[in-house]
């Protein structure tokens, strides 16, 4: 089965919890194909407790992780991540990646987050993690990729880093009236590189058999549909890439093959951790360990959905304007224990037989239901039509 767990809203679903909840049983492939390291899924399992970033979320259940050739990876804080999650669950993990996937670099880091300093109030809404900086710098000839990494020499790799910071940083910080330049020590840098990719990944060029290789092949989204790239009305608050559908239906197109099913998550109130166009609705507060404040993307906001109609909507026409064939749609609705079972909306709290009345409209198959930070917990309702 090929399944798509997608972002319902501007991000911090709950996309972690579904993740976990579709890889309990079976041999699973989790594919991370946008954005990078700036995700944070969290998962709660049996007294356990992490949040994930470049790993699947369904790692607490063994399965593998991929990297397409649309995700940035950060080698740098790979290692970091794999020490703590083997620290929590005393496990280890598996990644594979595609040789054409590019890395995230600290010089995007740096400019990413030195921009979103300078802006104050007119923040764009960015994690500070470097992937905006990371896209742009590898679509005008400045990528390093996973196999460029593979097949160089740590003394090339810091050749190419120099390049870089020289040919490309130095316009990139005039650009921005950022006087400071970040200064690395790039041949201990490039070993590093080198030695997380040799340490924790396998790189692989068929995708096809990789896949078939797995009962399940689950794409984990980052972020969510209303920050994606191609929202123009919200930009500059967007991510730069695609966090729909999109990606998942063009991958297993190019191997022959078709998704399943599409997971939306949400939660039964909206959030946004980062600024840009939100209703806030100052009686609304929920306890969230993962998004915490920070100085880039500040508190985290709480809203209510417009109407329980257009939540299911934004579902089922995302499958419509970027899948060409019929996939089962479906959403993931969590934290329902935290709102009564209700989802907030505008027009006033809506009970769960309402709310299967207006997926039902929307083409909506079935509802996963989580009132609790267990997937164990997970109630299932298929939607007859």
């Amino acid at each position: 089965m090929y399944y798509a767990v997608i972002g319902n809203n501007y991000g911090d679903e709950g996309k972690g919890l579904a993740v976990d909840y579709l890889t309990c049983q079976g041999n699973n492939l989790v594919v991370r194909h946008n954005g990078g390291a700036q995700a944070a899924h969290t998962v709660e399992k049996d007294g356990m407790r992490f949040v994930f970033h470049e790993l699947s979320s369904g790692s607490f259940n063994g399965a593998a992780t991929y990297w397409a050739p649309t995700f940035y990876p950060d080698l740098y804080k790979l290692e970091e991540e794999i020490a703590s999650f083997r620290k929590v669950s005393g496990r280890s993990v598996k990644i594979y990646a595609s040789p054409k996937a590019s890395v995230t670099l600290l010089y995007d880091v740096y400019l990413n987050q030195k921009k979103e300093e300078a802006r104050g109030t007119g923040k764009h809404g960015s994690c500070g993690m470097g992937i905006w900086e990371a896209t742009r710098r590898s679509s005008i000839g400045f990528a390093l990729t996973l196999e460029d990494i593979s097949h160089l020499s740590a003394e090339e790799i810091a050749q190419r880093l120099s390049a870089v910071e020289n040919d490309y940083m130095r316009s990139r910080l005039e650009e921005n009236s950022i006087g400071e330049p970040l200064i690395l020590d790039k041949e201990k840098y490039a070993s590093l590189l080198k030695q997380a990719l040799e340490d924790h990944v396998t790189l692989v060029s068929g995708e096809k058999a990789l896949f078939e290789g797995f009962n399940n092949v689950i794409f984990e989204g980052g972020q969510g549909l209303l920050l994606d790239n191609t929202r123009e009305e919200s930009w500059p608050h967007t991510t730069c890439s695609r966090t729909g559908i999109t990606n998942p239906v063009k991958i297993l197109e190019g191997n022959g093959s078709k998704l399943d099913e599409a997971v939306y998550v949400t939660r039964t109130y909206l959030t946004r951790h980062g600024a840009g166009p939100f209703r806030d609705d100052p009686a609304l507060f929920f306890e969230d360990e993962t998004n915490v404040p920070n100085p880039w993307q500040d508190s985290i906001r709480f809203g209510r959905h417009e109407s329980a109609g257009m939540l299911f909507a934004r579902a089922s026409g995302d499958v419509k304007d970027n899948c060409p064939y019929d996939v089962k749609v479906s959403v993931f609705i969590t934290h329902l224990n935290e709102t009564s079972g209700k989802i907030l909306t505008e027009e006033g709290g809506i009970g769960m037989d309402s709310a299967m009345d207006a997926a039902r409209k929307e083409g909506i198959g079935r509802l996963y239901l989580s009132d609790s930070r267990f997937s164990k917990d997970v109630k299932i309702c298929d939607i007859r039509s």
